[in-house]
C-alpha cells in the first residue's frame, strides 16, 4: 500500500478526538441512568456504531467499484448499424405515406406520376365519402400499382 501523506491523517485524528469526546460524555450519562435502562442504552449505542460502520463500508465498496471502471462485459453493447436504404425508395415510401393521409397530396403529387407510368386508361381511385381529406387507402394504391405492373 502506498504511504499516506499528512493531509489524509488529519481526518483520522479528528475522528479519534471526536470518538474520545463522545465516550467521555457517555460515561456520566451511562452512570446517571437507572440500572434497568443501561442495557437498552448500550444496545442502542452499539446499533448506532454498527450502522455507522456499515455506511462507511458501503461507501468504500462503491468508491472501489467506481474507481475500477467496471468490466467491459458490463458495458452496454454498441448500437447496431442501421440498414441504409436507397434515397429513391425512401422518397417513394414517403409519397405513399403522405398520399394516404392527404387526398390533395395524392391528386397533385402521386397521381400524375402513376398516370404517367400506367399510360392511358388508368382510373383514379374513388374519393372516400366520409373522410374527404383522406387520400386513397393502401389497398386502392396496391391495386393501382398491380394494374400498372400488369400492363405491357
Amino acid at each position: 500500500m502506498p504511504p499516506r501523506d499528512r493531509r489524509s491523517r488529519r481526518p483520522l485524528v479528528g475522528a479519534a478526538v471526536a470518538a474520545t469526546l463522545v465516550a467521555l460524555a457517555a460515561m456520566p450519562a451511562y452512570l446517571a441512568l437507572a440500572p434497568s435502562w443501561r442495557v437498552v442504552a448500550v444496545r442502542l449505542v452499539c446499533a448506532a456504531a454498527v450502522v455507522a460502520g456499515c455506511v462507511r463500508a458501503v461507501r468504500w465498496a462503491r468508491d472501489a467499484v467506481a474507481a475500477d471502471g467496471g468490466s467491459l462485459l458490463d458495458a452496454p453493447p454498441p448500437p447496431a448499424p442501421g440498414a441504409e436504404l436507397d434515397a429513391r425508395f425512401l422518397a417513394l415510401r414517403d409519397d405513399v405515406r403522405y398520399s394516404i393521409r392527404s387526398r390533395r397530396y395524392f391528386d397533385v403529387i402521386l397521381w400524375p406520376r402513376l398516370a404517367e407510368l400506367g399510360g392511358l386508361g388508368l382510373t383514379p381511385p374513388a374519393r372516400r365519402r366520409r373522410l374527404r381529406r383522406r387520400g386513397p387507402s393502401i389497398g386502392e394504391l396496391s391495386r393501382l400499382v398491380s394494374d400498372i405492373e400488369g400492363r405491357p
